[in-house]
C-alpha cells in the first residue's frame, strides 16, 4: 500500500504544519501495518521525517519529498548521492525564495533539505504569477528544476526521481509486483499521477485511487475516485477487513 498524506491521509490545511491526520486514519492504518504479508508505505511531498511525525505510525516505509528520501520502517531517511550533491543549491534556491516571499503576502517557504516548496494557497492570485516568475528564474540560475502541485511550486535537484519511478522501485523491492501480490496506491495531486501511471505500467493489476472533491472532477491516470479523505479512510477500513479474513 502506497499512500500520500496531504489530501489523502490529512485534509489539506492552510499552512503545511497546521495538518492534523484524523485519529481515525491514524487507527486504521496501523492495523494495516500490523497484517501479516501487509506492506504500507507513506508517499509524501514532505521531507521523510516531517511526513512520519505527520503519520506517526511506526513500521511504516516512508518515501519523501516526491520519491527523493527512502526510509525504511523506524530508520532515517537514505538519499542518493547524486542528489545530495545539489544540497547546498537548495539551501541558495531557500534563501533567494524567502526574498520573494518577504514581498508577497501568503507565500510561504517550505524548506525541505533536499527539495523546497513555494506555497502560494493564501496568497492573493494576481501575485501568483509574478512569484512563479521569480522561482522559476531561481531554479534555473540555480541548474534545478520546478514541478507543479496543488497551490505549490517544488523546486528540486535535476534528477529523474518522482513518486512513480519511487513507487515502482519499492514495490519490486517488497516483491509486490510477483504473481500473488497486490499494490494499491491512493493520492490527491499532480505528483501521484506519476505513481498512477508507472506502477499500472508494472503491474496492470494494480489498484490506483485519486482523492478529489466533488466540487473538482478530477482528469486522472487513477482507475478509481473517491471525494474526500473521510471516504478515503472508509476504503481503508474496507481493505483492513479484507485483510482480516483472509489471514
Amino acid at each position: 500500500m502506497l499512500l500520500d498524506v496531504d489530501g489523502t491521509l490529512s485534509p489539506i490545511a492552510e499552512r503545511p504544519e497546521y495538518a492534523i491526520m484524523p485519529p481515525a486514519t491514524q487507527r486504521v492504518v496501523a492495523e494495516l501495518t500490523r497484517r501479516p504479508e501487509t506492506h504500507v508505505a507513506i508517499i509524501s511531498g514532505r521531507s521523510a521525517r516531517d511526513a512520519r511525525r505527520l503519520v506517526a505510525v511506526r513500521d511504516v516505509w516512508v518515501i519523501g519529498n516526491h520519491g527523493i528520501e527512502v526510509a525504511r520502517p523506524n530508520c532515517e531517511p537514505f538519499v542518493r548521492a547524486d542528489i545530495a550533491r545539489f544540497e547546498k543549491r537548495i539551501a541558495d534556491a531557500v534563501d533567494q525564495c524567502n526574498v520573494i516571499a518577504d514581498s508577497a503576502p501568503g507565500v510561504i517557504i517550505e524548506d525541505k533539505r533536499w527539495t523546497l516548496s513555494v506555497h502560494y494557497r493564501l496568497a492573493d492570485p494576481s501575485i501568483v504569477p509574478a512569484v512563479s516568475s521569480h522561482v522559476a528564474r531561481v531554479a534555473q540560475a540555480l541548474g534545478l528544476r520546478i514541478t507543479v502541485g496543488k497551490e505549490v511550486l517544488e523546486v528540486r535537484p535535476p534528477v529523474d526521481i518522482n513518486k512513480g519511478t519511487a513507487s515502482v522501485e519499492l514495490a519490486r523491492e517488497l516483491n509486490a509486483l510477483a504473481d500473488g501480490a497486490s499494490v494499491f496506491c491512493a493520492g490527491d495531486d499532480r505528483t501521484d499521477e506519476d505513481a498512477f501511471i508507472d506502477l499500472r505500467i508494472a503491474q496492470s493489476a494494480a489498484v490506483t485511487v485519486h482523492v478529489a472533491s466533488d466540487e473538482d472532477p478530477p482528469t486522472t491516470a487513477a482507475e478509481f475516485v473517491v471525494s474526500d479523505t473521510d471516504e478515503m479512510r472508509t476504503l481503508l477500513e474496507i481493505i483492513l477487513e479484507q485483510r482480516r479474513s483472509m489471514d
